[in-house]
């Protein structure tokens, strides 16, 4: 007789959140999400167009252009794009921003 793994309890369908002040917005984690993201970041391009479109497939047009709107520095961008990553590979936001930093060096 067949031995049944039941991995039913480990599974779950919870989306994680970015929060920014009183704002909350959902990261789409979702295996053919998270994979696309990786093939646009794997084509290396480069720009705010660039970073706005991997947000824009984790967040959404609106959550991206409230963003914007909010009239935020460069810097604390990379950091809700980190945040974003890490949300959605369900990493540690330090582990991250080591693999971003590393790569914005090699560059």
């Amino acid at each position: 007789m067949s031995r049944t793994i039941d991995i039913t309890s480990k599974l779950t369908n919870e989306r994680p959140k970015l929060k920014l002040g009183d704002k909350t917005y959902e990261i789409d984690n979702r295996k053919n999400t998270v994979l696309a993201i990786q093939a646009k970041m794997d084509e290396g391009s480069e720009g705010v167009g660039y970073f706005d479109e991997v947000l824009e497939m984790a967040l959404g047009k609106k959550a991206v252009k409230e963003i914007n709107d909010s009239d935020i520095s460069f810097a604390d961008y990379q950091i809700i794009f980190i945040a974003t990553m890490a949300g959605a590979l369900d990493d540690d936001y330090e582990a991250v921003e080591a693999r971003f930093l590393t790569a914005k060096q090699a560059t």
